[in-house]
């Protein structure tokens, strides 16, 4: 292992500013590197650095569109590890940030052989960002959706996984001592790359005269709904899918898409688990009671009744 090289390994996830801190970075690379800290990436997810590693490449979605083979895509994760383990030699003794948001999606082995692969150019450090699982449900909803990647909500298991198991993986892998969990709404405060940067001690963008660079803006709720509908029938890689009508679709007015409230049985379960992430990993996160509770069915359907006779009455 080389000792004086330090690996910040950061592995989303996804809708926790990934996009920011890795066009931040970026843009910042050359004051950056006058510091002696090299940001090796295009801008966005180092490139097949999630690929190479999983077992069947094709469960990745952009895999599948990508029209190549495994073979194919093998030969090209193969071809971009090794030129990743080629920059990693060339800057030895300088602090090494590298970004992909899809990381944390990697089972243990998979996760662990990244590890693995990275360790003999330096000593690796994994950083984690989470966010209030709420607020992750909202804005993934969105960032899928405008994908054209689905037409529904993101389901309340898919956020448990990213406040729990996702950290949980992570301290497992790397060992809690060289794991990391910075929490977003925490990063927002003072700036996502900022706020990244000075938690380890390294020239923030604002100190080297950078400026952080905004990405992902939001969409309304009608245009999330649009949207939905619309991807049922012209998903991402459809023939007929039309980027004019996508982009009309999510330039629709009206106010902030939200995710929908919970039911009793997800409150218990992000209460046992919030409990546990905050034991082991001491993450932050809203009490079970802050979060948006779904009325009883009994009392949905009684709603629904009322607002049918309602309409009856006003027929008559």
């Amino acid at each position: 292992m080389v000792q004086d090289t330090t690996i910040l390994l950061h592995l989303g996830t996804h809708k926790t500013g990934t996009t920011t801190l890795q066009q931040s970075f970026a843009a910042a690379r050359q004051a950056l590197r006058s510091r002696d800290v090299v940001f090796l990436g295009p801008g966005n997810s180092y490139p097949h650095l999630y690929s190479a590693f999983l077992t069947d490449p094709m469960i990745f979605p952009w895999n599948r569109l990508s029209g190549l083979t495994v073979d194919q895509i093998r030969d090209r994760d193969r071809k971009a590890m090794n030129e990743l383990a080629a920059a990693l030699d060339r800057n030895r003794g300088k602090t090494i940030i590298l970004s992909n948001e899809y990381l944390a999606m990697l089972p243990p082995e998979q996760m662990t052989a990244l590890r693995d692969f990275l360790s003999p150019h330096g000593q690796v450090h994994a950083v984690y960002v989470y966010r209030e699982l709420h607020s992750w449900l909202g804005s993934n909803t969105q960032q899928m959706v405008k994908a054209g990647l689905s037409s529904r909500g993101t389901s309340f298991a898919t956020g448990l996984k990213r406040v729990g198991d996702f950290p949980l993986k992570v301290a497992q892998v790397f060992g809690r001592e060289n794991s990391t969990f910075l929490r977003f709404e925490d990063l927002i405060r003072e700036g996502v790359a900022d706020t990244f940067l000075g938690h380890f001690n390294l020239p923030t963008l604002t100190e080297i005269g950078c400026t952080e660079q905004i990405a992902n803006t939001a969409v309304s709720g009608p245009a999330v709904s649009a949207l939905m509908v619309y991807n049922r029938d012209f998903p991402t890689g459809h023939a007929d899918r039309d980027p004019q009508q996508v982009a009309r679709l999510m330039a629709l007015p009206g106010e902030k898409y939200r995710a929908a409230a919970l039911r009793p049985n997800d409150i218990r379960a992000y209460s046992a688990m919030r409990d546990k992430v905050q034991a082991e990993l001491g993450l932050r996160l809203a009490p079970p009671e802050a979060l948006p509770l779904l009325p009883h069915p009994r009392l949905i359907r009684l709603r629904r009744m009322a607002e049918r006779m309602k309409r009856r009455l006003l027929r008559l």
